[in-house]
């Protein structure tokens, strides 16, 4: 089985629906969905139910995402993980273009999709960013070596199940990243073989909701702090030698933030990360400026030309 395709779901009856069809009407067929319950106190339980034999149901008392991706992967039977938060959508094609891209580059150890953005309840473009069966990538031989900016979610991330499962006794190694788990992830397997990022097709519609985690500053600042942490504590791989590449990483997240918390007139928070993250973020300025020196990234058409 190529895919195992897994949802985390915690109080999401309005929004679960939507998530599980965009993965059942994927014209792709060898692959597999799981939805983890993470002990919902609403009408999910039933929502999940109604699917019958078509998903694969997983229930848990509420110990968080990055805790129910794991307990998924575990019984998951699939080549590669594909990850899609409760809210959010694949796109038609989505897994189609994934299956392309594993073929093309030889089993990467990570895929990361495109994404597009969309306010419930507006329209949600089926394929933006479409050419025919153009699939436009560009490829590095790790997450750290990627040379791009990206906006980042669960919803994006493609990894090699053997990949995540070595990740996965890091991360026993240390307490979790609350709310900056995506970013945690992709630290974790920073140095684990060839990072392929999809250009287009658009992949993945991320859903701009009340209620979404990023609309609270604070929390969002705690938890680049935790990045930071775990960054001195020597969590992520690499050594030495790749320092500054995992500084440069999230010294560009810490950047963000300090600006988001300025712009909501939370300076508090803002010093908190200058006081705590000062080298990571002249080492965001760096890169930031190296690549405005160097020639842009050259992309690869499968299918085409781009």
């Amino acid at each position: 089985m190529r895919f195992s395709v897994l949802i985390p779901v915690y109080n999401r009856e309005e929004y679960v629906c939507q998530a599980i069809d965009s993965v059942l009407s994927q014209a792709f067929y060898d692959y597999e969905l799981i939805v983890i319950d993470d002990g919902s106190t609403d009408r999910t339980p039933d929502v999940l139910r109604s699917y019958g034999a078509r998903v694969k149901t997983i229930h848990q008392e509420n110990r968080g995402g990055e805790a129910a991706r794991s307990v998924g992967a575990a019984q998951a039977e699939g080549e590669y993980l594909a990850f899609l938060d409760s809210d959010d959508l694949f796109l038609p094609g989505a897994l189609a273009t994934y299956d392309q891209v594993i073929k093309a580059f030889n089993f990467p150890a990570l895929i990361l999709g495109s994404m597009t953005y969309f306010n419930q309840p507006q329209f949600v473009p089926r394929n933006p960013g479409q050419s025919g069966n153009v699939v436009e990538v560009l490829a590095y031989k790790d997450f750290l070596a990627k040379d791009v900016g990206l906006g980042m979610s669960s919803s994006k991330i493609v990894m090699r199940k053997s990949v995540f499962e070595l990740v996965r006794t890091r991360q026993k190694r240390a307490s979790g990243v609350s709310y900056m788990d995506d970013h945690d992830l992709l630290l974790r397997a920073g140095t684990s073989g060839p990072c392929v990022i999809i250009v287009r097709p658009t992949t993945v519609a991320y859903r701009f909701h009340e209620s979404n985690i990023v609309r609270s500053t604070e929390a969002m600042v705690n938890g680049t702090l935790s990045l930071v942490k775990a960054e001195r504590c020597g969590r992520y791989p690499g050594g030495r030698a790749r320092r500054f590449s995992r500084y440069a990483y999230i010294g560009g997240k810490v950047y963000f933030w300090i600006r988001k918390a300025l712009k909501y007139r939370r300076p508090d928070l803002a010093f908190r990360l200058l006081r705590k993250a000062g080298p990571m973020l002249v080492a965001a300025a760096l890169r930031k400026a190296w690549a405005k020196l160097r020639p842009p990234a050259r992309s690869h058409a499968l299918g085409g030309e781009p």
